[in-house]
């Protein structure tokens, strides 16, 4: 089974350059929308971020189920290392 957390992360880090986070619209098909996705080195984390009426909703990358995330991976692929 891939680990898309593992997988995610040099993907964010090379859209990112030298910052930690991507501001993009991940448009997932069961109607969610993230507006970036970062990677805390320190945290050895992920987080999607939802921006809305002024208010970030950040979302950890490990809740999310093996669907969303292979969802998520394959759209950052898919958008951005053709």
């Amino acid at each position: 089974m891939i680990d898309y957390k593992k997988e995610i992360i040099p993907v964010i880090k090379w859209l990112a350059i030298d910052l930690f986070e991507v501001v993009v619209d991940i448009q997932l098909s069961n109607g969610l929308l993230f507006n970036t996705i970062e990677w805390r080195k320190e945290k050895k984390k992920v987080y999607l971020h939802k921006i809305e009426d002024n208010l970030d909703y950040q979302f950890d990358f490990d809740d999310f189920d093996i669907e969303t995330k292979k969802e998520i991976y394959y759209f950052l692929l898919r958008n951005f290392l053709n």
